[in-house]
């Protein structure tokens, strides 16, 4: 008698089974596989902010003070205060100190509206057809510089005409349309305390001397900070100026951050720790539109964001961390202790 073999296979029980605890695998893993990416990211994110903190060090050798977060106007020298929010950032005067004078010489050589102009972004644009779709931007200030950009934000590289700010349903334009062209970065100076402008790094308008010296943070350089992550958009009528958080659309998007230039908003180059203006304005990055506050530090992140000392070394503070601990890091001369927040 003929013996038929039989074919061995997998029936359509043992399929699905294995299925399944496949599925169940990739679901253990994914969560493992996203946070080591996020730590890789976060770990990057630092490294921008001690290149930047050693270029500032690099800056005040050199000229024995840091720069001002803004090359505002100046009401010592009587200019107008039109533009006491406009102005070439810090970034601009620290590009040598991150191999970028290349581009810092450009600038130097660029006439119309030199380095140091109060309100260059909208002379500039309003000089050079005025476009609300396209925008004018100063040569240069479409360059995207990879250390100016967190590696989690998910704002984009150059400032769009028309943007949805996270939790509203509709595009708006800026309040601003000089911004639009520029290229983005996500960070900022730490510009004032709950005392007022005692932080390391304010507009030239706040601190008409010029950009401070080491030696006024009388508080010790690694108990203040100097930057900070901010990678926040708002609109113009969020809660913060009383709209509705329920509202479809926001006003025109403002405060954003802008490398070059801060084009209207001085909260586009500087933050400020203040009481009313937490890290992460009392929302999260899924939902700037309720963003209580544009002065706020504000990341990616989950749960806070990273902030750069006086003394160049980089932390993460937790968006829960006490408000008179987090004002005192930003004043440079109050004399509080700061205490155990890490």
């Amino acid at each position: 008698m003929t013996k038929v073999k039989m074919k061995l296979g997998f029936t359509l029980v043992e399929l699905l089974v294995v299925i399944a605890i496949i599925g169940i695998l990739v679901g253990l893993l994914l969560p493992a596989v996203q946070a080591a990416r996020e730590a890789a990211r976060r770990m990057q994110c630092s490294n921008n902010l001690k290149q930047y903190g050693l270029a500032i060090h690099n800056y005040e050798s050199a000229f024995k003070r840091i720069p001002c977060a803004i090359a505002t106007a100046n009401p010592l020298l009587n200019q107008p205060a039109a533009y006491d929010d406009d102005g070439y950032t810090w970034q601009v005067a620290i590009l040598p100190y991150v191999e970028q004078s290349n581009l810092y010489n450009q600038l130097t050589q660029f006439t119309q509206f030199p380095l140091g102009t109060p309100g260059a972004a909208e002379l500039y644009w309003r000089a050079n057809g005025a476009s609300t779709t396209l925008g004018a931007v100063i040569p240069g200030g479409a360059t995207i510089l990879p250390f100016a950009k967190c590696p989690s934000s998910a704002l984009p590289q150059i400032v769009p005409s028309l943007w949805t700010i996270s939790g509203a349903t509709a595009a708006t334009a800026p309040a601003n349309p000089w911004c639009i062209g520029y290229a983005t970065t996500d960070y900022k100076t730490c510009g004032g305390s709950e005392r007022g402008d005692f932080g390391m790094m304010h507009k030239l308008w706040e601190t008409p001397g010029g950009g401070r010296p080491l030696a006024a943070v009388t508080d010790g350089l690694s108990n203040t900070v100097m930057l900070n992550e901010s990678s926040i958009v708002t609109g113009s009528t969020p809660v913060k100026w009383g709209g509705s958080a329920t509202a479809a659309a926001p006003g025109a998007f403002q405060d954003w951050p802008v490398w070059m230039v801060s084009p209207g908003d001085d909260e586009s180059a500087r933050t400020n720790g203040r009481f009313s203006a937490p890290i992460n304005a009392a929302t999260t990055p899924n939902n700037w539109f309720e963003a209580i506050n544009d002065d706020s530090a504000a990341s990616y992140h989950t749960g806070g964001a990273q902030f750069c000392f006086g003394d160049g070394s980089v932390h993460f503070i937790s968006q829960s961390v006490s408000n008179a601990t987090y004002t005192s890091m930003h004043d440079i001369s109050d004399g509080v202790p700061l205490g155990e927040w890490q």
